[in-house]
């Protein structure tokens, strides 16, 4: 007999953390579904012990025949040992059912039914290791496949009864098969109507568990977000940071910018803030396809905009940075009575310096971004790496906005 199983997923659909490690990924989650399929493959094996100690006992007592048994052993555990054997070395993970559930529990069933067959008088206890492998159904199959095998296990119980008494009458009476399949025909569908009940539950709490699981995700995502420019807020941009500064500390320099929309103020006033709500808009959306793959741009507040730059040298950041001013030194800005609005953008640029906090290296760029304010505004200053936090020096500029 064999019950080692595991649930066959349908195809694209991601495994239940419960079953497989979801918030894992690659090798930590694979190792974690393996040894959940191990688990499950030991309380396979005690059973199939017990199987096989009961035809053992059926031989003692001249039930059964001894090189029937000696045979059988083996023979049940054979798909068992296979499976985990292809397990251990990592073959079949990918499928959607890598412990092939359905072909094990009907070969199980077959089994079953052969031992049936082969103990005579002992026969009516063994109908209990084919309520025993569907047992595993339960956790693993969809109710139409519990349906299916239910309807292969009771057929082939039906076939074995009709012929056992016509081969054998002495040992097997025709009254007794009846007697015996009824218990089959009774038992069988019962359990696989609550089998197929206990599917449909897990399969519902599922499908709720995803729904929970993508209401979190956008959740999240708009906890993290703007609402505004639709870029990230401060609060995941301080999450990004500390990532940032983790990774520095093993060798993956950044430099950390703060940009500030020049007289921003005076737009307020002047246009009103819907205007300036159009402007910051206009502005997140100019600047992301500029960036590289991996930059960070977020909202830091007000008209105040945090970058992290994928370089390590500020003279590049820098270079990266004048040409994002220039782009918005270029655009104007259609307002609603027909007229052009244009802006300018001052910068504040520091290199990242391990094993430092994150909050000197924005402290930095604050310090070179009101440096360039003083200065005239609509420029790029990099802090001096050499001096103090409050040190800055220009790195380009135009002329004040």
């Amino acid at each position: 007999m064999s019950y080692l199983s595991t649930p066959s997923w349908p195809a694209g659909h991601v495994p239940s953390p419960l079953l497989a490690a979801g918030p894992l990924s690659g090798p930590a989650r694979d190792a974690r579904r393996v040894r959940y399929w191990q688990l499950q493959a030991l309380a396979a094996l005690l059973c199939q012990i017990g199987g096989i100690l009961f035809m053992v006992l059926a031989a003692r007592l001249g039930h059964a025949p001894w090189v029937f048994v000696l045979v059988w052993a083996p023979l049940s555990m054979a798909l068992t040992l296979w499976v985990l054997l292809g397990l251990s070395l990592g073959f079949g993970l990918r499928w959607r059912d890598p412990t092939l559930t359905v072909l094990q529990i009907a070969y199980s069933s077959v089994s079953a039914v052969a031992c049936y067959a082969a103990v005579g008088p002992m026969r009516g206890p063994s109908l209990a290791m084919a309520c025993l492998a569907l047992v595993f159904s339960i956790f693993a199959l969809s109710a139409r496949q519990v349906r299916w095998l239910t309807v292969f296990v009771v057929s082939l119980y039906a076939l074995a009864m009709a012929i056992l008494p016509h081969w054998q009458p002495s040992r097997y009476p025709a009254g007794e098969e009846l007697a015996n399949f009824i218990i089959v025909l009774t038992v069988l569908p019962a359990f696989a109507l609550l089998a197929g009940r206990q599917s449909s539950l897990r399969a519902q709490l599922s499908r709720q568990k995803a729904e929970l699981q993508r209401a979190l995700a956008r959740l999240d995502e708009q906890a993290g977000q703007d609402e505004l420019t639709g870029l990230m807020n401060r609060r995941r941009a301080v999450e990004k940071l500390l990532e940032r500064c983790a990774q520095a500390r093993r060798g993956a320099g950044f430099c950390v910018a703060l940009a500030d929309l020049d007289h921003f103020k005076a737009v307020n006033d002047r246009c009103g803030h819907a205007v300036g709500d159009l402007v910051l808009r206009r502005f997140a959306s100019e600047l992301m396809p500029l960036l590289r793959e991996g930059d960070v741009l977020a909202r830091w507040g007000g008209e105040e905009f945090l970058l992290l730059l994928g370089m390590a040298d500020a003279a590049q950041a820098s270079q990266a940075l004048e040409r994002l001013r220039q782009h918005v030194e270029s655009l104007a800005v259609p307002l609603p009575d027909g007229q052009t609005l244009r802006f300018t953008v001052s910068f504040g640029l520091t290199e990242y310096r391990p094993p430092e906090e994150g909050s000197e290296a924005v402290a930095r760029a604050d310090t070179a971004l009101y440096k360039a304010k003083a200065q005239g505004r609509n420029r790029v200053l990099t802090a001096d790496p050499g001096g103090p936090a409050a040190a800055a020096i220009p790195e380009a500029g135009a002329s004040g906005a």
